[in-house]
């Protein structure tokens, strides 16, 4: 837990030189209040937050109460994979799960949107021509789900062929 404070810390630019928990939580609350009196509101995202250990949400939650919660003062964005819910509904995760106002999930794209993924993605790299035949998109489209850190994975092989097939 504490790494994960030394590095918000880092994103507050405050000095963190302490392996402790309660003064690493003491000098981010004190961050936070001068940040707040200024008038702007610090925002803390964390990406991946469904690889995070059980006891980081609970130590979020404390990190983010002040004066018993009549003033929040650090909204925090969580962004995960669809464990990241069963993370929040573990018992010791719940205070910081009740919390949440707000909540969304994206689904995996339609074919025909990854169809003009693809297409996007081939423009960037410059090719003017359509690698894909119709079912190797379909193929792509299925075999990740839509999702497009799977069909970011797959690959293709071309042997002496103008389009690749699935």
């Amino acid at each position: 837990m504490a790494d994960v404070l030394r590095q918000i810390c880092n994103g507050f630019d405050v000095d963190w030189q302490t392996n402790s928990l309660a003064r690493l939580t003491k000098t981010l609350r004190a961050a936070i209040l001068e940040i707040s009196q200024r008038k702007q509101i610090p925002v803390l995202i964390i990406d991946e937050a469904s690889l995070m250990r059980l006891e980081i949400f609970a130590q979020l939650h404390t990190l983010s109460q002040f004066d018993m919660d009549s003033k929040p003062l650090l909204p925090i964005v969580l962004a995960g994979q669809n464990n990241l819910v069963d993370k929040l509904m573990f018992h010791t995760s719940r205070p910081l799960a009740s919390r949440i106002i707000g909540r969304s999930h994206l689904e995996g794209l339609k074919y025909k949107d990854m169809a003009g993924y693809i297409q996007h993605h081939l423009k960037i790299a410059g090719s003017k021509d359509q690698l894909f035949a119709d079912e190797a998109v379909l193929a792509i489209n299925q075999g990740s789900g839509g999702l497009l850190r799977r069909a970011n994975l797959l690959a293709a092989a071309n042997e002496k062929c103008q389009i690749i097939s699935p």
